[in-house]
């Protein structure tokens, strides 16, 4: 899938966008709950979800049912829903 998200370190404020994976096969993922996982390797984390404003660009419908499993955990947690 692509992402997108706003820096505000990087100085632009202008949306970048990132190749990633929602999946459950990382070692952040527990108990089959699905995580996102960044072009580098890295899990993306709730905070910077959140903090970064990251939205979805481009989905598959796989990747799409398992990201509507974590964006139900992180609404419930946080009140923030991934678009």
């Amino acid at each position: 899938m692509i992402l997108s998200y706003v820096d505000p370190f990087y100085g632009d404020c202008k949306r970048h966008q990132i190749k990633a994976t929602v999946t459950t096969n990382h070692p952040t993922s527990s108990y089959g709950q699905p995580v996102i996982v960044l072009e580098d390797g890295g899990a993306l984390s709730w905070e910077s979800i959140i903090l970064l404003k990251y939205e979805v660009v481009k989905i598959n419908k796989h990747e799409k049912k398992m990201l509507d499993n974590l964006n139900r955990s992180i609404q419930v947690c946080t009140g923030y829903l991934l678009r």
